[in-house]
């Protein structure tokens, strides 16, 4: 399986385009056709997140209903998938996302007193 194919069916959900694939490669220097297999973990799980973050970001409507059939999205739990993906892949969770999504960025330190 390629990358595309990967990120493209892990965020079949977000509606993930082409161009935004485009992006992330261009970003960074990755090879979209390269095997998923044939690439560090962590390389693709980073990329995985840094292209949730675009689909958080993008604009879109949170509810949409035509012809009696209706869709919405749960950004809470995107919000948890996105924290869960940064913390498996050791990443800084972007503020802007977290206010975006509405969750709280306080970290607990008392453990380091």
């Amino acid at each position: 399986m390629t990358i595309r194919a990967y990120i493209s069916d892990k965020l079949k959900a977000y509606g993930i385009s082409e161009a935004q694939l485009i992006d992330l490669s261009i970003t960074t220097g990755l090879d979209l056709d390269a095997d998923v297999m044939a690439i560090e973990p962590s390389v693709v799980g980073v990329a995985l997140t840094k292209t949730l973050e675009e689909c958080i970001l993008a604009p879109r409507l949170s509810n949409v209903s035509e012809s009696g059939f209706s869709m919405s999205w749960n950004y809470e739990s995107v919000g948890k998938y996105y924290l869960w993906l940064c913390r498996k892949w050791g990443i800084t969770p972007n503020e802007d996302i977290l206010d975006l999504l509405g969750i709280s960025s306080i970290i607990d330190r008392t453990d380091n007193w």
